[in-house]
């Protein structure tokens, strides 16, 4: 489920940025409208998404995984990077 979340608002926020750069070729009423119905589903599903990653999935994480793991955890996350962007040192790493 919270695969399938974050998928979702990956795509939201493509939408998003695709309105604004696009805000030229729409009137001002269609900017609107879809600016609020974008935001109307990104806001709360974020809200809701942070809650259960910060009450349920970490804390169970941190129950399961063995201390052992985090150290590969680490690396892998830092491979992919967070929240959209990557570590300036991981980018420096791999220059």
């Amino acid at each position: 489920m919270m695969r399938l979340e974050h998928d979702q608002l990956r795509e939201k926020k493509k939408a998003l940025g695709d309105r604004v750069e696009e805000v030229d070729k729409l009137t001002e009423a269609e900017f609107w409208t879809q600016l609020n119905e974008l935001a109307g589903y990104i806001v709360p599903t974020l809200r809701s998404h942070i809650f259960k990653e910060d009450n349920i999935l970490y804390p169970t994480a941190l129950r399961v995984i063995p201390q052992g793991e985090w150290s590969r955890i680490r690396t892998e996350f830092d491979k992919i990077g967070y929240c959209s962007f990557t570590p300036k040192r991981i980018m420096a790493a791999k220059q």
